[in-house]
């Protein structure tokens, strides 16, 4: 069955999938059936051979405000109407719906293929959940980004305190996370949150369609197990990772017709043209 959401859109072009953030009057505001829905979409485009890169935008006037404040206030479903529960059990299933939301960013994470986010506007709390999960940040000019959830007494716990210091450095992180101060695109950029700053909405979001096909016009396998590679050794040591990175290209490149075909295509001064065989 094809993802369908009322919060979000999927859109496939040839190799590239855009997944739209569409709660243009919330400003992208993440709700549960958002994240929810992130999670699915991100699944089925990990199980769609022919999608070679995606792209994560958000429609409206931001990229995302954050967590939907109606969250904040029991609104994300921890019991129900009328219903009396003890204080443990309405912990536990807080902690639930929690793990619902992680589980959508891991989803990204996890995608097999290489996820850029193209981002305007306010990127906050939920947001920044979401874009440290992408392989690929580009800003508009306008864009901004924060870490607040110490402004509103909670610590972040949806996954950008474990991604965002593989993104910038230590002292970065934790200058935002502790002062939950907003910084712009150009602070962005000089501490390498995002690679790139473009001057508007429209100019990031042709800017990572972009880098997807130019992503997508490489090897399928080469790609996938580049990105395989480089999210493995996070958590080895570098002899570990050589090795792993070894079987992978004995096991697939060598032998691959998307080799033979890129050497073929170099032979005959022609682009190549990858099957992901």
């Amino acid at each position: 069955m094809a993802f369908s959401s009322d919060v979000l859109t999927l859109e496939r072009s040839g190799p590239v999938a855009t997944l739209w953030l569409d709660r243009p009057e919330k400003r992208n505001a993440m709700s549960q059936p958002m994240w929810t829905g992130i999670g699915e979409a991100m699944r089925e485009l990990s199980q769609d051979s022919d999608i070679r890169a995606v792209v994560i935008a958000g429609r409206g006037k931001s990229f995302c405000v954050g967590i939907d404040v109606s969250a904040l206030s029991g609104g994300l479903g921890a019991r129900g109407e009328g219903e009396r529960i003890s204080a443990a059990t309405a912990n536990l299933r807080q902690l639930e719906v929690t793990r619902t939301f992680q589980a959508a960013f891991t989803a990204v994470a996890e995608c097999p293929v290489p996820v850029i986010a193209a981002i305007h506007s306010h990127c906050i709390g939920g947001g920044m959940d979401l874009v440290t999960a992408c392989d690929i940040r580009l800003a508009s000019a306008d864009a901004i980004f924060g870490v607040r959830e110490t402004r509103i007494g909670i610590v972040a716990d949806v996954g950008t305190l474990q991604r965002l210091p593989g993104v910038v450095t230590t002292g970065h992180v934790a200058e935002l996370a502790y002062t939950g101060r907003d910084i712009d695109a150009a602070r962005a950029e000089k501490i390498g949150l995002v690679n790139d700053v473009y001057p508007d909405v429209e100019a990031v979001q042709a800017a990572a369609h972009e880098l997807a096909l130019e992503i997508a016009a490489n090897s399928p396998l080469a790609v996938r197990g580049t990105k395989f590679i480089l999210r493995q050794g996070e958590d080895l040591t570098t002899e570990q990772s050589l090795l792993i990175n070894g079987l992978w290209t004995l096991v697939t490149s060598l032998g691959s017709d998307d080799l033979k075909e890129a050497m073929k295509a170099m032979l005959e001064k022609r682009v190549p043209r990858f099957t992901g065989t």
